[in-house]
């Protein structure tokens, strides 16, 4: 995924979730479901990195908060 945009990193993990339940994202074409579900994969990439700064941020102080 290197050298895509935030919008485009976000669109090809959707992807990936529905190709997994047997789907594509290109099946999806309402403005509204499309931005619903977009929202939905940020949420899931932004908690997903604040988890793992604070998980090497607590390493790097050797374990201790």
């Amino acid at each position: 995924m290197t050298g895509m945009t935030s919008e485009q990193r976000i669109d090809a993990a959707l992807d990936s979730v529905l190709r997994a339940s047997g789907s594509a994202l290109r099946h999806y074409t309402m403005p509204s479901t499309l931005e619903a579900m977009r929202e939905a994969m940020r949420k899931v990439m932004s908690d997903s990195y604040i988890r793992g700064s604070n998980d090497c941020h607590k390493a790097m102080k050797g374990g201790r908060q």
